[in-house]
């Protein structure tokens, strides 16, 4: 499959020049302060939305099981969409659009089961607290720069990139899934990714759980992973 230079600047170049200036430039900005700090209560040392029924129950608990269903749809269509139906329903009609669009359906529900266990992985191993858990916030564990060490006394934090907005991001899955077959879908999955990935990442902010940095790096993490899968694992079977 060839791709002309215009996808390659705006799927990899841009993307690339992105991840550099969050690395080496957006750490100088004091963003993450800044926008966590109308969440934080100084005085109380607290952040009183951590516990919040909405931003609990609704925007990340809410929001996650419906991440989960939505790559479960996909998964359920592909599996109605093997032969062995076909023949227990005797049917042997290629153009329904669960068998047109079969191949689509599995990658999109892996590309969403790889981005965000990839970054459950990334979390596993990670040294960075979250804000409510650091010291400048009224926790116990101190700050840790992108790329420094943990200081001696200091506890694995676990808590970089942002977790719950990847559920939201790996919608981002359709866009990649079905842009070379339906296009109003795929620019529909682009969209409703970043929507719900930001608001997701937004809405553990206000709680207290990440700072910004941390959902812009799930969104890059989950891009990369979808743009890899896309060129190793095309979504279409194209005709030679």
């Amino acid at each position: 499959m060839f791709w002309p230079r215009s996808f390659w600047l705006s799927h990899l170049v841009l993307p690339v020049t992105a991840g550099l200036l969050l690395a080496f430039v957006y750490p100088y900005t004091n963003l993450d302060t800044w926008l966590i700090q109308p969440f934080y209560d100084a005085h109380a040392l607290v952040f009183p939305l951590k516990n919040d029924s909405f931003l609990v129950n609704v925007m990340h608990k809410g929001l996650k099981n419906l991440m989960i269903v939505v790559s479960l749809i996909m998964l359920g269509c592909w599996i109605f969409g093997l032969k062995i139906w076909s023949f227990i329903f005797k049917s042997s009609n290629d153009g329904h659009w669960v068998k047109v669009f079969h191949r689509q359906f599995l990658w999109v529900f892996v590309a969403m089961a790889i981005s965000t266990s990839t970054i459950s992985i990334l979390k596993d191993f990670s040294i960075r607290s979250c804000p409510w858990d650091l010291l400048i916030y009224g926790g116990t564990q101190p700050w840790v720069p992108l790329f420094g060490n943990l200081p001696v006394g200091g506890k694995m934090g676990h808590c970089f990139p942002g977790g719950h907005a990847s559920g939201g991001f790996a919608l981002i899955a359709f866009y990649f899934g079905f842009r070379d077959s339906l296009a109003k879908l795929a620019n529909a999955g682009l969209v409703l990714g970043l929507l719900f990935g930001f608001a997701m990442g937004w809405g553990q902010m206000m709680r207290g759980a990440h700072f910004m940095s941390h959902n812009l790096w799930t969104a890059w993490i989950v891009w990369m992973i979808l743009l890899m899968q896309y060129l190793i694992w095309s979504p279409k079977a194209f005709e030679v």
